[in-house]
């Protein structure tokens, strides 16, 4: 049999008693403990782009090209000429490859230049390997300064440039201002075209010191 009663509201003199009864209770203790609150989970800092920069081992600097001799680079540069107008190349050197030093007056000087100074010795390299001509060039001006001579002329062809040849035009200039005989000249300078033109230079040499 269902109860179907409906419950029974508490008079205000019961909830009075509820209330005294209830007033100095004290409630039981619960024995679960609440856990702290986890600590959120940090993320550590990115390092900074420029500390591993810093960081990272320097780069080996790659060694510098060789740098070519001058005759190297204008040979290389003539093989590029088209075979039909290699015949129309004409390569002047500069009038004074080394021009006069200090102690040789102006005068002195220009007589070399233009061919008017008695030539008292020469010397011709052409057909000559590089070695060879160094090897000569450097005792024939040792031998000619011991002899007294004042001016000489060296002749060193001209060379078919288009084909990568005439090195020792371009080579004797810096051969003459090496130290083994540098200190023995005064000047050099291009020959006029009566004794060889740009195929032969003329050097004039320091005078001998007596004693």
């Amino acid at each position: 049999m269902t109860d179907n009663r409906r419950p029974k509201t508490p008079t205000d003199a019961e909830l009075d008693l509820w209330h005294t009864v209830v007033r100095d209770a004290t409630p039981i203790a619960s024995k679960r403990k609440s856990a702290p609150p986890k600590k959120p989970a940090v993320k550590p800092a990115a390092e900074p782009v420029a500390t591993r920069l810093v960081a990272a081992k320097p780069a080996i600097p790659l060694p510098a090209a060789p740098v070519a001799a001058p005759a190297e680079r204008l040979a290389e540069l003539l093989r590029s000429v088209p075979l039909k107008e290699k015949g129309k190349v004409s390569v002047q050197l500069a009038p004074s490859p080394l021009g006069r030093i200090p102690g040789v007056d102006k005068r002195t000087d220009e007589k070399v230049r233009k061919g008017r100074m008695g030539i008292d010795g020469r010397i011709d390299l052409h057909g000559m390997t590089q070695s060879e001509a160094h090897h000569a060039l450097s005792g024939f001006i040792r031998r000619s300064h011991a002899a007294g001579r004042r001016m000489v002329l060296v002749i060193t062809g001209k060379g078919q440039m288009p084909r990568g040849e005439g090195v020792l035009r371009l080579s004797v200039p810096r051969w003459l201002r090496e130290a083994d005989v540098g200190p023995l000249i005064l000047s050099v300078h291009q020959a006029q075209p009566q004794h060889g033109g740009n195929g032969a230079y003329y050097v004039l040499l320091r005078r001998r010191r007596e004693g």
